[in-house]
């Protein structure tokens, strides 16, 4: 990670380092930074919507070049809205829970049996309650939620790790889950990141060795109810998602501290 650390100056091609897009297997990426995301030298907008402070949005698009945006559940009551400045200068997704905002994906079909998983999330919860919420979930448990008490992260329904972090609501962080169901043993099929610092996992249940058939992906919000929302159905955190980047394969530890050094420097978040 040597070399001179450069500031966000809007453009990705101008940066002093290694963009999503140059990861091999990105499948999914959400990017609130701005109206819209210069990729490859071409303009490619991240909402549905061009965005002022305040604009409320019907789907994040993806820039991974795929098409799977994520939308809302719901109607236009359930929208969650654009803001700007709200870090390093960037827009960032504003959720609500008690306004039930919510964005999710379907089909999923992208996501199911594999046997590596990479998801990075950049993200500031204001509030941390005692009622669970997604962060980037799947109605089959797959992904990374707040459980009530702490993190849980998960590969599928009952098979999970959990994490009791220092939580500060007044900061985004960086949460990262890499799963490589080729390994043997909990601890060394999932791994938890948070803030770029490996987390000790107390798990529950046997971490499988693929990922199950998810239906669904909630990001911030889980407006559906019963089996098609999940364990986490009608949840909704309060706060800022900045960005999701998720890699349908395990990410080499080389790639992990490049994913991780974008992430930080971009955002300004000091790690």
């Amino acid at each position: 990670m040597g070399g001179i650390m450069m500031p966000y100056l809007g453009d990705m091609s101008q940066q002093g380092y290694v963009t999503p897009n140059t990861i091999p297997s990105l499948t999914l990426w959400y990017n609130a930074s701005a109206s819209s995301t210069v990729v490859n030298g071409v303009s490619t907008a991240n909402f549905d919507v061009t965005v002022s402070n305040g604009t409320r949005l019907g789907s994040w698009k993806d820039l991974s070049g795929l098409g799977q945006p994520a939308n809302v559940n719901g109607g236009a009551g359930n929208k969650p809205a654009y803001v700007t400045p709200i870090q390093n200068g960037l827009g960032a997704v504003s959720y609500t829970s008690a306004s039930t905002y919510n964005l999710d994906i379907n089909p999923s079909t992208w996501s199911n049996s594999l046997s590596g998983f990479t998801v990075y999330v950049l993200a500031r919860p204001t509030s941390l309650p005692v009622t669970a919420f997604p962060l980037m979930v799947s109605d089959l448990s797959n992904g990374i939620w707040w459980n009530g008490t702490n993190w849980s992260i998960g590969i599928s329904a009952g098979n999970r790790g959990a994490a009791t972090v220092t939580n500060d609501t007044t900061k985004f962080h960086m949460y990262g889950l890499i799963f490589d169901g080729s390994q043997t043993g909990n601890a060394n099929r999932l791994q938890f990141k948070y803030d770029r610092t490996a987390q000790t996992l107390t798990f529950t249940g046997t971490i499988p060795t693929t990922t199950p058939s998810n239906a669904y992906w909630f990001v911030g919000g889980d407006n559906r109810s019963g089996a098609n929302g999940g364990a986490l159905a009608t949840t909704y955190m309060d706060g800022y998602i900045g960005e999701v980047l998720i890699w349908t394969r395990t990410l080499s530890g080389s790639e992990i501290t490049s994913v991780e050094y974008y992430l930080n420097q971009k955002w300004g978040l000091g790690l």
